[in-house]
């Protein structure tokens, strides 16, 4: 009998002994391929980081990274050999991940619990279909000296909109410039900070009746009346340069080489500060965001779900998290002043998905002189005519995608629709 247990005993040592070699041989490891849309690649993005620190812990699972700085790639769209595997996750912006999930796509995640609802993108019904990767968000800039010289407070964590509308004022009748331009995102800021109102309705989904509202329009014709300046198109290179004083722009992603987020202006001109929205808590920011998603197709869904979850609960702080894998994929360095990180954070937290961002890499740039209603405006044609007008095209636009994929995939190959919208 001890004979017998002893081979036994010296059997199961073997064969867990084998097991280890054939995890270390790599022939019992899944792998799980993760697509990510990176303009900046290498281990030291910080979402890589933490994957990689979830691979050394499950030697069990082998972790495949692909990233991209353009999008799409074909076997995002369809099963094509030739483009290698599949991945089991994917990131993309939320209108993506809603239209993937309406197509069955895209896997329902499983994380309900209420502390997570913060890190989550969900669909028009509810279901969490993505966990927040990064997040861009909308802050204030200010030339600190143009202020004191005219003897206007710096915007502080509890200004309002009433003060953001007397700062204004004040700078334009001293002929100073203010860059808030009419485009699809900030006027979606605009209406429901300003006006109480939305360009979409609350399940993003329905822009009729919405986009056309007398206080988007009221909305409208504010920016139009802060932003009098068409020939101001640059804010990072305008701020160094002084060329205007005020303006409310992205944190990060500024399409100006070098000059590409808050700190790099600041660096550059240190007359110029960032400041919270005006608003106090109730404030909503209107943000750029992309988000991480699991396909249905995945054969190692529990896998890519246990990852999900890692990045969430093995987080210090995740919204930290967040802003320096954004930061660091548009070429900025960490760590970022305190005070200013703080502010950025706060206005992360506040954040939700802007509703006509279509892609991660989406055209960027000043549309003041492309956008139909800022035309409209300037040339005195019936602005809610043209917003009625505009609507309907949204609506049908997001019709054809959620009844076929193809016209995605077409509107984002060829930068057409609202795949066009800054």
């Amino acid at each position: 009998m001890l004979i017998l247990l002893s081979t036994i005993t010296l059997t199961a040592c073997d064969l867990s002994h084998n097991n280890d070699l054939f995890i270390e041989n790599n022939i019992m490891k899944q792998t799980l391929t993760i697509q990510l849309v990176q303009r900046m690649t290498g281990n030291h993005i910080r979402l890589v980081e933490r994957i990689l620190q979830f691979d050394a812990e499950h030697p069990d699972i082998e972790i495949n990274i692909r990233s991209h700085s353009n999008n799409p790639d074909a076997y995002w769209f369809e099963s094509n050999e030739s483009q290698g595997t599949p991945p089991d996750i994917i990131e993309m912006s939320p209108n993506q991940l809603k239209i993937w999930f309406h197509h069955d796509k895209i896997e329902p995640l499983d994380l309900l619990e209420q502390q997570f609802h913060d890190y989550t993108i969900t669909s028009p019904d509810g279901y969490v279909i993505g966990l927040k990767s990064k997040v861009n968000p909308l802050i204030v800039y200010y030339n600190k000296n143009t202020f004191a010289r005219l003897g206007l407070e710096d915007p502080s964590s509890d200004w309002d909109w009433n003060m953001l509308e007397d700062i204004i004022a004040v700078l334009k009748s001293a002929d100073e410039e203010v860059y808030i331009v009419l485009n699809p995102i900030l006027l979606e800021w605009v209406a429901m900070n300003g006006y109480g109102s939305r360009i979409v309705d609350p399940g993003g989904t329905v822009f009729s009746g919405y986009m056309d509202s007398e206080q988007t329009i009221q909305a409208a014709e504010w920016l139009s009346w802060v932003d009098s300046d068409p020939n101001i198109y640059n804010i990072p290179y305008s701020l160094v340069e002084d060329q205007i004083v005020f303006g409310v722009d992205f944190a990060f992603d500024l399409t100006s080489g070098s000059i590409s987020s808050f700190e790099a202006i600041i660096q550059r001109n240190d007359r110029i500060e960032i400041a919270p929205l005006p608003g106090g808590p109730d404030r909503v920011n209107i943000a750029k965001m992309t988000g991480l998603g699991v396909l249905s197709s995945s054969p190692n869904k529990e896998a890519a779900m246990n990852l999900i979850r890692f990045l969430i609960e093995r987080s210090d702080d995740f919204y930290i998290d967040t802003i320096q894998h954004t930061y660091q994929n548009f070429g900025g360095i960490v760590p970022i002043d305190s005070r200013r990180l703080s502010i950025v954070k706060e206005e992360v937290q506040r954040s939700i998905p802007a509703s006509l961002y279509m892609y991660d890499g989406q055209l960027h740039g000043r549309s003041l002189i492309h956008y139909k209603p800022s035309s409209a405006i300037r040339s005195g044609q019936s602005v809610k005519e043209v917003f009625r007008k505009e609507a309907e095209s949204i609506d049908m636009q997001f019709k054809l995608m959620r009844e076929d994929l193809h016209h995605l995939e077409e509107c984002m190959k060829k930068t057409i629709g609202v795949c066009y919208f800054y």
